[in-house]
């Protein structure tokens, strides 16, 4: 073969081999390059706006509206308010904008009601409400006006589900559409009362709205992610189911594991000042306080050993970790008989022996994967029925829980517990358990008069001498009308007053779980409903699609008929289950 044969047919491989090292680049990182081919920005000028300040100016304008929800059911949403002398004035502006361009400007101070049709719309529950804290904006629309706005939507959920930043509507703007929303401090805080609003205060208003729609858009294709060559839009239909269990959900009151985003509160100072600046610059206006954030530990090793527990004849009777199958050997209750699999013979008759779909399910070896994603490098381990009621149940329901535990990867359990906060939510109301923020939910509160007397003790022991004559004056008369057993200032009274404890305890207090727990107990069924409750929601927001064999809702329900027909769990603690029938068909079997 002559030289330039050789050089030809390597040329030739080396043409080949380029290729298809182009072939794999492309495939492997198409969707990074299709974004920088798709960094143009969200066009907002192409859009129209609409301002409606008559009831008359509205019914044209939504009939335009919900028909293009018929073909895509997702709204922005958004409201403008204004706060006089540190009171909030009702919502001004409401905003609505459709996947199709049109956004509408509800001036509410003018029309003084919410239209019919409007309501309407603002109550279906088939169409979403989407925005940042969207779920704030609704509440004062049903302070003010009285109107329940159904399937609300944080698109901070999205962002989390989709694998990136929970930012506000500007960075998620920035980030996803590469659009920069106008934040001008000047327009935020601008008055959304005047008699005629300017074409920059439209344009900032409708683009919150516009990109809120946007932004949708283009998580959900993150959330859904396609072939290369395949072009076609995710359906809506496919897409709701997931984010199904954070609709009408407090994003800042759901727990988003590791997240450590900071949160803070503050009180506009201006005397006239839109929410805009209460809600979106509040973070230039108070130091921010620290959000609390349960640290999770994240397990790479394997979770289950699946080492084999034995009764004296062999019978198997469940899978077990290490540990604990040590924990027998050490103590002399077994005989190691096997080590691959790790396997313990008891030397004992234990209470009871594996018996149907409920043995079995113990007998049967787990995975060491999140049960949702299927993914192995890395879990955490979920309490699909929470501790905090768990922890009430009697010992008969809280031993062999097992069942309950189940693995989730970093990401599905972050979404699964903030979806729990949707089922903790509705508990509160049903069973009149507060749960987050509101009266019963503190053990102690601070009494007034004594902060009062603290506070006082330790400006006159730390700042006396800069304070003038008549304040020290004063706070030594609160001291004094306080302690009334002394008759003058002494340095010891001021280290009493500077430690005096100021938190009593909270008599409407109530224990949130503890709560649920009883009212289960005693009105809705037994507690076997309570857990019922969970793992059904556990499995409709979840949808995992690696559980353990015989994973089943009903466990408990059954587990304890098991130990009934065997004589090994008390009356008592079957009323409390709420298996009351299950102590007749006892007592006619013994009989």
């Amino acid at each position: 073969m002559s030289n330039q044969t050789v050089n030809t047919n390597t040329k030739r491989w080396a043409l080949l081999a380029a290729s298809l090292g182009l072939a794999y680049v492309l495939v492997r990182h198409r969707q990074s390059i299709w974004g920088i081919f798709c960094r143009s920005p969200f066009q907002l000028q192409h859009k129209r706006i609409e301002v409606i300040s008559s009831v008359n100016e509205s019914q044209r304008i939504l009939n335009e509206l919900k028909s293009h929800c018929e073909s895509f059911k997702v709204i922005g949403f958004d409201c403008e308010w204004i706060t006089v002398g540190g009171t909030r004035r009702p919502v001004a502006l409401l905003q609505l904008s459709s996947h199709k361009g049109l956004c509408a400007l509800f001036r509410l101070c003018c029309i003084k009601q919410i239209p019919k049709d409007l309501r309407e719309l603002l109550e279906d529950d088939a169409v979403l409400k989407v925005g940042v804290a969207p779920q704030d904006d609704a509440m004062k629309l049903s302070h003010d006006f009285g109107v329940g706005v159904a399937s609300t939507f944080d698109l901070r959920y999205m962002a989390v589900m989709a694998g990136h930043q929970a930012e506000g509507l500007g960075k998620l703007s920035q980030t996803h559409l590469n659009t920069m929303l106008d934040k001008n401090w000047r327009l935020a805080c601008s008055n959304w009362e005047a008699p005629q609003l300017d074409s920059a205060q439209l344009n900032y208003a409708a683009n919150d709205a516009l990109a809120a729609v946007a932004i949708f858009q283009k998580l959900s294709k993150d959330l859904e992610p396609r072939t290369f060559w395949d072009w076609r839009a995710p359906k809506f239909e496919q897409l709701r189911p997931k984010i199904e269990p954070f609709l009408d959900v407090d994003f800042t009151k759901g727990f988003v594991a590791g997240l450590g985003k900071t949160l803070s509160t503050s009180t506009p100072t201006h005397p006239l000042t839109s929410k805009s600046k209460h809600k979106r610059n509040k973070k230039h206006q108070q130091p921010q306080q620290q959000q609390q954030i349960r640290n999770l530990g994240t397990q790479s090793k394997a979770f289950y050993d699946n080492c084999v527990l034995e009764a004296p004849d062999g019978e198997l009777l469940c899978t077990i970790d290490r540990r604990k199958a040590s924990w027998y050997l050490n103590q002399n209750l077994g005989t190691q008989v096997s080590e691959q699999p790790f396997t313990v013979r008891l030397n004992f008759e234990p209470a009871g022996r594996a018996v149907g779909d409920v043995g079995r399910y113990y007998q049967t070896p787990k995975e060491n994967q999140c049960v949702v994603c299927g993914r192995r490098d890395a879990y955490i381990r979920k309490n699909v029925v929470p501790r905090e009621y768990r922890k009430h149940f009697p010992v008969v329901m809280k031993s062999h829980t097992s069942h309950d535990i189940l693995l989730l990867c970093p990401s599905c359990h972050q979404l699964s517990n903030i979806s729990d906060n949707k089922i903790r939510n509705k508990l509160s109301i049903t069973c009149e358990a507060p749960f987050g923020h509101g009266e019963g939910v503190s053990k102690y509160h601070d009494d007034q008069q004594l902060r009062n007397v603290k506070l006082a003790g330790k400006a006159l022991l730390m700042q006396s001498g800069r304070m003038p004559s008549q304040k020290v004056t004063q706070l030594q008369k609160t001291l004094l009308d306080y302690y009334t057993d002394a008759t003058e200032i002494t340095p010891e009274l001021l280290q009493k007053a500077a430690k005096l404890d100021c938190r009593v305890a909270n008599e409407d207090y109530c224990q949130h779980g503890k709560k649920v727990v009883q009212v289960y107990r005693d009105k809705f069924g037994g507690l076997v409903e309570l857990e019922r409750l969970w793992r059904e929601h556990f499995l409709h927001t979840m949808q995992p699609k690696f559980l353990p064999k015989l994973w089943n809702v009903n466990h408990n329900a059954n587990r304890l008929e098991v130990r009934a027909s065997e004589g090994r769990i008390d009356n008592e603690d079957l009323v409390v289950a709420g298996l009351e029938s299950v102590i007749s068909t006892k007592n006619i079997a013994n009989s």
